[in-house]
């Protein structure tokens, strides 16, 4: 299996990243990626990176940093919370444990970062969800529903933020 990175997004990539997509069954329960970077051009508190396996790119992930210079206020995340905004694989390369590396990738950041206590995000529930990956990862529900009660939302703690 090839190693899997994260990436900026650059003027040469953005076509390849936005031509992602996850499986017919799987839309409604993560927006594009081309509407994602668009979001994230308007939110300093963005940050997006390309997932590639070895040289081929795989999936998207976006986060919501509230440390971030400029991010806006985000009533659903504390200050040493970081949000998993976005995170898709390509329908072509799920089941290949590409998303667990790069969610791997993505909370050794945060860990090493020192200031980050937990990452929260949120699934659709149903048959097509997320919902046995994020569980199975090492998110746990919070209790509290989302987007007017129909998201989950779950969180992964790290350690005490300093």
């Amino acid at each position: 299996m090839a190693p899997v990175t994260l990436r900026e997004i650059t003027r040469e990539s953005v076509r390849e990243i936005t031509a992602l997509g996850v499986k017919p069954e799987q839309e409604n329960n993560v927006q594009s990626n081309a509407v994602s970077i668009a979001e994230a051009y308007f939110e300093p508190g963005a940050w997006l990176r390309a997932i590639y396996a070895g040289d081929e790119p795989v999936g998207f992930v976006m986060l919501f940093d509230p440390t971030r210079p400029g991010a806006s206020i985000n009533a659903s995340v504390g200050k040493e919370e970081v949000a998993l905004w976005r995170f898709m694989i390509d329908a072509r390369h799920q089941s290949y444990g590409y998303g667990r590396q790069a969610l791997d990738l993505v909370c050794d950041w945060l860990r090493s970062r020192g200031d980050v206590s937990s990452l929260c995000s949120s699934y659709v529930p149903g048959p097509h969800g997320a919902e046995a990956f994020y569980l199975g990862y090492g998110f746990h529900k919070t209790g509290r529903l989302l987007d007017d009660g129909s998201e989950i939302e779950i969180s992964i703690r790290f350690h005490q933020a300093s």
